[in-house]
């Protein structure tokens, strides 16, 4: 009929406020036919109306319309998506019962919302249903509960699962050997995680890939073997791959420990060399390299040449890094050139200026951090000038003291001293 017709124009161009009229009209000049309903099944799916999806299948029962494995999955998918689980279990017992409608995407749909919920119990216990019942699992199946033991720390769980997919003969691929490789990564197994990569590089079926790598390389330097990371990064660029910055990162980041600076600036250079833009985590991770092994220019000139050459957006944290970097080590007068620094791209905030007055371990340090806060309309907590200056009459630093009144006169704080 011509309202069957502007039903389905209304979910193809997505008006779907026109959707439920355009039905009304159609059932009071006729009977609904299963495209039709299967079009209102489309339209509650696509606008997350779990309810109305349900109610359109009650609706077809009553009618003697025959409902599809199309029409039960797709109500089903919006079930899970809105995280209606058990009314999501309920509808696939009645598929059962009506049966010949249930499929492996059926079960894959309601464990991907298992495992998603973190409910790998219920997600387990529909895998063995549905092989109970005759269906295979597929590769999705198994990537599912791979993923979600992974995600809840059950690496044995997870080494199950990928034996019994190679035990069954399951086509494996790229995106399932990775995900053990990070459940052993994750779980700091790394030896088991590198046995896994070993075994999927003998697999000419497929190979790793960027994240493989990133993953790998991760690992390897969380545990401080660093030469093993970059022997990986040496084997991802013979495959062909690409660093990208999350791989350059977390190599910079396993320079730290043993103060690689060295290399570190080598692995810095590739990365510019090969158009990866670091990030201001980039810079965070040379921060902290650069103040271990005490190379406070080097660091200054980070934030002062090479974030603006880079173009990348000058973050407070990121002075407010360095600057208690310093303070740690004495640096007092490295800290307020840090300080001097940050007020040339943002004012500092009351927050920030709290942490590092709390940190001074010198008083005219803190002065001179008062003093530029100042100078540059920040803001300062009473509490914290009061400190300050009550240190500074304590121990008879009249010179401080003046420099601390002065500030305070500025900041209009209340000078009680």
């Amino acid at each position: 009929s011509v309202w069957s017709c502007l039903l389905f124009c209304a979910v193809e161009t997505k008006s779907y406020h026109r959707c439920s009229f355009f039905f009304e009209r159609l059932q009071t000049y006729g009977s609904a036919s299963s495209k039709d309903f299967g079009n209102m099944v489309r339209y509650a799916s696509s606008t997350s109306n779990w309810r109305l999806a349900l109610s359109l299948i009650d609706e077809m029962h009553k009618a003697q319309v025959e409902v599809d494995s199309v029409v039960y999955n797709t109500v089903l998918a919006a079930c899970v998506s809105a995280e209606q689980l058990d009314q999501a279990r309920k509808l696939l017992d009645q598929m059962v019962a009506a049966g010949g409608v249930t499929d492996v995407i059926t079960y894959n749909t309601l464990a991907k919302g298992y495992a998603k919920s973190g409910r790998m119990d219920m997600c387990f216990e529909l895998y063995n249903l549905m092989r109970s019942r005759g269906l295979s699992p597929s590769q999705v199946t198994y990537g599912i509960l791979l993923d979600g033991f992974i995600n809840d720390n059950e690496v044995e769980k997870a080494v199950e699962i990928f034996n019994t997919m190679r035990a069954e003969g399951c086509q494996m691929n790229t995106v399932l050997y990775t995900t053990l490789i990070k459940g052993f990564a994750r779980a700091g197994q790394v030896d088991q995680a590198m046995q896994i990569y070993e075994e999927m590089r003998k697999e000419r079926s497929m190979q790793p890939d960027v994240i493989t790598f990133s993953i790998l390389i991760k690992a390897n330097c969380d545990v401080g073997r660093l030469e093993e990371a970059l022997k990986m990064l040496l084997a991802m660029k013979e495959a062909g791959l690409k660093p990208d910055e999350v791989v350059f990162n977390n190599l910079l980041g396993g320079c730290i420990n043993d103060q690689k600076l060295e290399l570190a600036k080598d692995l810095y250079k590739e990365m510019i060399a090969s158009n990866v833009k670091p990030s201001v985590a980039t810079f965070s991770i040379l921060i902290r390299l650069y103040a271990q092994c005490k190379r406070w220019d080097e660091a200054l000139d980070l934030l002062r040449q090479e974030l603006p050459a880079q173009k990348v957006s000058p973050e407070p944290r990121l002075y407010g890094q360095l600057a208690q970097c310093c303070l740690r080590d004495r640096q007092g007068r490295r800290a307020s050139e840090v300080y001097k620094l940050l007020t040339e791209t943002s004012t500092p905030t009351a927050a920030m200026n709290s942490t590092l007055l709390g940190m001074c371990a010198k008083l005219d340090t803190g002065a001179e951090i008062m003093h530029l806060a100042a100078e540059a309309n920040s803001r300062v907590d009473p509490r914290d000038a009061a400190m300050m200056l009550e240190a500074a009459l304590r121990k008879k630093k009249p010179q401080v003291m003046g420099l601390l009144k002065e500030a305070m006169v500025k900041l209009n704080l209340p000078v009680h001293a």
